[in-house]
C-alpha cells in the first residue's frame, strides 16, 4: 500500500469516527417527553437499516442470508437493542460524554469473553490497561470530586457500563455471523441486523407505552441524523477503511468518537467535568487504546 493510500484510508476512517461521534448528540437533542429513548433507537435502526439495504443493492449484494447467519443476526439485533436501550438512558442521565466513554469500555468485556468463550490468554500489558481503566473510570464518574451521586446519576453510570457489556456481546454475535457469511455481504448482514434490532425496540416501545411517533421537524431531523450519519454512513466508512490500516493507527483514530462526543457535550449541552474527571477521562481513553492494541497484537500471534 502506498503512503498516499494509507493517508487516504486514515482520513476517511477519521471521518467515520467523527460521524458516529454525533450519535449521542442527536439523541440528546431530542425531547424525551415527545418520543421515548427506546423509540429513538427504533427510528435510528429502521432508517439506518433501510439505507444499508440500499447500499447492499448498489454493491450488488444478495439480500438473502443463510439460516445460520440469520440466527446470529437475530441474536446480534437483540444484543444491540439492549445496547441502545441502556445507552440512550445513560446519555439522558449523565450526559453524552461520560455515557460514550463508559460504553467504549467494551474492549475489556471483549477480553473477558475471549477468556471464557475462546479460551484466550491475556498478556501483562492488557492487565495493566485494565487496572488503568478501573482507576480512570473511578475518577471519571466522580469519586474524589465534590459530586452528588443522585439516584438518576448512579443509574446513568450503571447504564453506561452495561452499554459496554451489551456492545461487546453484540460484536461477538456479529463476528460469529461473519464467520458463516460471505465477507463481501457486509451491508446485507448489517441491514438485517438493524431491522431485527428495530423489531425488538418496537416491541419494547409498545410495552413501555412511551410516545413513539415524532411530531415536529426538529425531532425528525435528529432521527434522520442518527439513521443516516451515525448508523449507516459512519459505520460504512469505518468498515471500508479499518481493515486497510494498522491496528495501532485504527485504534487511535477510533478514539476520536468518545473524545469528540465529550467535546460536543461540553460545547452544545454545557456538560462540565471536574479536574479529576478530566484526568479520569484521559486515563480511561488511554487504557482503552492500550487494550485495543494489546488484544490486536495478541490475536495476530495466535
Amino acid at each position: 500500500m502506498t503512503e498516499n493510500n494509507q493517508i487516504k484510508n486514515l482520513f476517511f476512517l477519521a471521518i467515520g469516527a467523527v460521524c458516529i461521534s454525533f450519535a449521542p448528540v442527536f439523541v440528546k437533542l431530542i425531547d424525551i417527553s415527545l418520543i421515548g429513548p427506546t423509540a429513538i433507537g427504533f427510528w435510528r435502526m429502521i432508517i439506518g437499516g433501510l439505507i444499508l439495504f440500499g447500499f447492499a443493492v448498489i454493491k450488488g449484494e444478495s439480500l438473502k442470508i443463510p439460516k445460520i447467519v440469520l440466527y446470529f443476526s437475530i441474536l446480534a439485533g437483540f444484543l444491540f437493542y439492549g445496547d441502545l436501550f441502556v445507552w440512550h438512558r445513560s446519555i439522558f442521565s449523565i450526559g453524552a460524554g461520560i455515557a460514550t466513554i463508559l460504553g467504549n469500555t467494551q474492549v475489556f468485556w471483549m477480553a473477558l469473553f475471549g477468556i471464557i468463550i475462546f479460551k484466550e490468554k491475556l498478556n501483562y500489558i492488557f492487565l495493566i490497561a485494565i487496572i488503568g481503566a478501573f482507576i480512570g473510570v473511578t475518577l471519571l464518574i466522580g469519586f474524589g470530586s465534590e459530586f452528588k451521586f443522585t439516584e438518576t446519576y448512579v443509574n446513568g453510570i450503571i447504564f453506561g457500563l452495561l452499554t459496554g457489556l451489551f456492545y461487546s456481546s453484540y460484536m461477538v454475535a456479529l463476528k460469529k455471523a461473519g464467520h458463516h457469511s460471505n465477507n463481501s455481504n457486509f451491508f446485507t448482514l448489517m441491514a438485517w441486523t438493524s431491522i431485527f434490532c428495530s423489531i425488538f425496540l418496537a416491541i419494547s416501545t409498545m410495552i413501555e407505552n412511551d410516545p413513539y411517533w415524532p411530531t415536529d421537524s426538529d425531532t425528525w431531523l435528529s432521527l434522520f441524523g442518527l439513521g443516516i450519519v451515525a448508523q449507516s454512513v459512519g459505520w460504512w466508512i469505518i468498515a471500508a477503511n479499518l481493515p486497510k490500516i494498522k491496528a495501532s493507527q485504527g485504534g487511535m483514530i477510533l478514539l476520536l468518537q468518545p473524545t469528540l462526543a465529550t467535546v460536543w457535550g461540553a460545547l452544545l449541552f454545557q456538560e462540565r467535568f471536574s479536574y479529576l474527571q478530566m484526568v479520569g477521562a484521559t486515563i480511561t481513553l488511554i487504557a482503552i487504546y492500550v487494550g485495543i492494541i494489546s488484544l490486536s497484537k495478541y490475536k495476530k500471534r495466535v
